[in-house]
């Protein structure tokens, strides 16, 4: 019995690092690959594999895409109290919501898409507990992918846009990225343009159309790697697949990427920064950033095919402690340091 009292005692006096913390994490996307491809699984892999090497309890509610049952899952998420809600803006449907719900205390942190500094300012302002956020700078994504297609075309070269939404931060910054790329560069121009919600079967409807209507498209640039396929498969029922380059947003796995000529992706990992900075924060470790906009988009290639590969499949071997604050050196949380650290850890 004394033994139990002390141990018990000794508990109390341990440093709050070893105390597990609750998160919830509200997914926008579905629990598996579906016509919007596997990118949202993927993003719950790496952030389930960050979560365990940090002893944070993380629970991952899908809302399927349905925005009616994402207000819901964050409603009662919010009754939970965890110690930390992730959320995504996406489409800009959180403001409204939050703003509306009864008074609470649990944190929240924003992942890939946020809301705009005026909201973040008015959800504060209401007594909301924003701890931070970490998204993609999808402007760059937007213009390297164009810069990636345009490289490889000939010009001058007429460009069939693919956009995801017409009201989520990243599809509005995906495009103003490529109409940045195309302003820069006389001979490239967008012939056309259309709104898919993120969706292959979407894009293949409306790429049908529009290849008829527009024999003159030598390049078609796609906010995601499910519309891209979409395209494809239009491209193919029109026999016009080899005269068309196809690039997309998101690093697809093997048997997607090899039917498409441009991926770029990275922003997949931040889900996993997420779970380092939300750490980082919950166990009083120094975090000056609150809000970060990071540029982590890259070309796939055969190291990142191999990343994406080992997420899909949960064999990836990366322990997120190296970029941690608790490290004595921590690593800057790259994608060339994420592609070294699993490498060298391979299983």
């Amino acid at each position: 019995m004394l033994k139990t009292v002390l141990f018990i005692a000794l508990l109390a006096f341990l440093p709050s690092t070893y105390a597990q913390y609750n998160v919830i994490f509200i997914n926008p996307g579905h629990a598996n690959t579906n016509v919007t491809g596997p990118f949202w699984y993927e993003v719950s892999q790496l952030m389930r594999d960050a979560a365990e090497d940090f002893d944070l309890n993380l629970t991952i509610h899908y809302a399927n895409r349905n925005h009616i049952l994402m207000k819901e899952l964050v409603a009662d998420a919010v009754k939970q109290s965890p110690d930390m809600l992730v959320l995504v803006d996406e489409k800009g449907v959180l403001t409204k919501q939050l703003l509306s719900l009864p008074a609470f205390s649990t944190p929240i942190y924003f992942l890939l898409n946020r809301p705009t500094d005026n909201e973040l300012r008015a959800l504060k302002n209401k007594g909301i507990n924003i701890a931070g956020s970490v998204v993609p700078d999808n402007v760059q994504a937007g213009h390297l992918l164009a810069k990636q297609l345009i490289s490889k075309a000939q010009l001058p070269a007429s460009i069939y846009a693919i956009n995801g939404d017409h009201t989520t931060p990243a599809a509005l910054d995906r495009k103003t990225g490529l109409e940045a790329f195309t302003v820069q560069h006389a001979q490239v121009n967008i012939a056309a343009q259309g709104v898919a919600n993120w969706s292959s079967p979407q894009a293949y409807r409306q790429s049908l159309g529009l290849l008829t209507h527009h024999p003159d498209i030598q390049v078609i640039w796609s906010a995601n790697d499910a519309m891209a396929l979409g395209a494809i498969r239009a491209l193919n029922e029109k026999k016009r697949r080899t005269d068309v380059l196809v690039g997309a947003i998101n690093w697809p796995l093997r048997a997607a990427a090899e039917k498409i000529d441009v991926c770029i992706g990275g922003h997949v990992t931040l889900g996993a920064l997420a779970m380092i900075n939300i750490h980082a924060i919950l166990a009083n470790y120094e975090h000056k950033v609150l809000h970060q906009k990071i540029a982590i988009f890259r070309p796939h290639t055969q190291k990142t095919l191999k990343l994406v590969e080992q997420i899909h499949s949960n064999t990836l071997a990366i322990n997120f402690k190296v970029f941690s604050k608790e490290h004595k050196t921590p690593l800057l949380f790259s994608i060339e340091s994420l592609m070294n650290e699993a490498s060298e850890n391979a299983l």
